[in-house]
């Protein structure tokens, strides 16, 4: 017997005495779950992301390759030019309080990195050398007390399986912005003046950070408050964040700390003109966009471990390169591995970090990265320098010194995998040695191969 709606003999749909139905309650929440409406959410959100990776990457060009020239000229001291470089690690520093002070929603996300684009205006009315400092640490305080925030926000709008490849493709904007801008930026600089090139520089980013604003998470909770404890816990209670940050802090410490010296190469020993030193610039930027795409695939198919541990030995090969490089030729190859090696850690901290927490943890154990990284880097920022002013190195000894220190980092990140084989394979309520211990145990292992 024909049925329709599970009623025998029902009146057929275009019978006038059929009786209208109902509307459906869930039809609204029907139409929000439909996978095209996602696909628009999720295209309108990574449209905004992009354009605020523009501003970034803008902005951060000419903070990173002109002001210090620019502070320079204008007759600031080497310790205020240490004070210049140090300036990021300290905000990344202070960004442990990121928990207490910093956005709690994309709008104040917008905020916040708005206000430190904009402290770069005040160039245009002052050049003092403190207030050239001042400015610097305001930007990138609002970069540090903003980005575990955002990170948690990315979590909650795009998908895991997509994350590596999204956070790689808005890199690779960023790093291809940043390209443009140091070259343009340059070009400008000269014509009108640099401190006005980085202040528009700063209006740029001002316009972008208003995207932050448009973004959208509707399954996203407001975070709760988090305390400088928490951050470090958060990070600390995880084996795998630990191990990657005990891994980092040697590589990006090796890293850190022979940037002072790649002028002294680049002057003292090869004399290299500034359009030869912007030509490795852009090489580096270069490839950092396209290595960013790369990452990206490889941490949302193999892990983001995969792409740190690959990643990271085409950094170690670049600090080699610019240790014993006889001609701009060879840091031409070193360029294209530091570029490679910086968009792999770049990638795979984020991919780490949202593998390993979940989204209420995330912010925190972010936080807790920056704070651990921070110290870090103001340490090395130093160090290297020191050693050469007070002549117990050279250039290069210290460069490969700095090699020696990251080839470590190299190790542990090579060894984590190992590691966590051999963890999921203990017996519940096995006695665990301490994550020192087990770091020091890999370096024993690799030694005596």
């Amino acid at each position: 017997m024909a049925t329709r709606d599970g009623e025998p003999n029902a009146e057929p749909d275009s019978s006038p005495r059929r009786p209208e139905r109902a509307a459906s309650r869930y039809l609204v929440n029907r139409s929000l779950l439909h996978p095209s409406v996602r696909r628009r959410a999720l295209g309108r959100n990574l449209a905004l992301d992009l354009v605020a990776a523009v501003g970034a990457g803008v902005t951060v060009a000419l903070i990173t390759t002109l002001l210090p020239t620019i502070a320079r000229r204008g007759g600031l001291e080497p310790i205020g030019l240490a004070a210049l470089a140090a300036a990021p690690f300290v905000a990344n520093l202070l960004g442990i309080f990121a928990g207490r002070v910093g956005p709690r929603s994309a709008r104040q996300l917008g905020m916040i990195r708005g206000a430190g684009a904009t402290s770069l205006l005040v160039l245009i009315v002052s050049s003092a050398p403190l207030v050239v400092i001042a400015v610097t640490f305001a930007f990138w305080l609002s970069l540090s007390l903003s980005g575990p925030f955002y990170l948690r926000l990315w979590g909650s709008m795009y998908p895991a399986r997509m994350l590596g490849r999204l956070v790689g493709v808005a890199g690779s904007v960023k790093a291809g912005a940043a390209a443009t801008a140091a070259l343009a930026g340059g070009i400008f600089a000269d014509r009108v003046g640099g401190l006005t090139a980085v202040a528009l520089a700063g209006a740029v980013g001002l316009v972008c950070a208003s995207a932050y604003a448009g973004l959208r998470a509707p399954t996203a909770t407001r975070p709760t408050a988090f305390s400088a404890r928490d951050s470090i816990r958060a990070l600390r209670e995880r084996p795998v964040l630990a191990r990657i940050a005990l891994a980092q802090g040697f590589y990006g410490g090796g890293l850190i700390a022979a940037v002072p010296l790649y002028a002294i190469v680049n002057v003292d020993r090869l004399d290299l003109s500034l359009s030869d030193v912007g030509i490795i610039g852009i090489m580096t930027a270069g490839a950092t966009t396209i290595f960013f795409l790369i990452w990206g695939g490889v941490a949302d198919r193999r892990g983001p471990l995969v792409a740190m541990r690959i990643g990271s030995a085409f950094g170690l090969v670049a600090l080699v390169a610019y240790a014993l490089a006889p001609s701009v030729g060879v840091l031409w190859i070193a360029a294209i591995g530091a570029g490679a090696g910086s968009a792999s850690i770049d990638v795979g901290i984020a991919a780490a970090v949202s593998d390993q927490t979940t989204i209420e943890s995330r912010a925190s154990a972010m936080a807790g990265w920056n704070a651990i990284t921070g110290a870090r880097g103001i340490a090395a920022a130093f160090a290297m320098s020191a050693l050469l002013q007070l002549g117990f190195v050279n250039v290069t000894s210290g460069l490969l010194l700095c090699a020696a220190i990251s080839g470590i980092g190299v190790v542990l990140y090579a060894q984590t995998s190992a590691e966590e084989a051999e963890m999921e394979s203990e017996p519940e309520g096995a006695l665990r040695p301490s994550r020192m211990g087990r770091a020091v145990q890999g370096l024993r292992a690799v030694a005596s191969r």
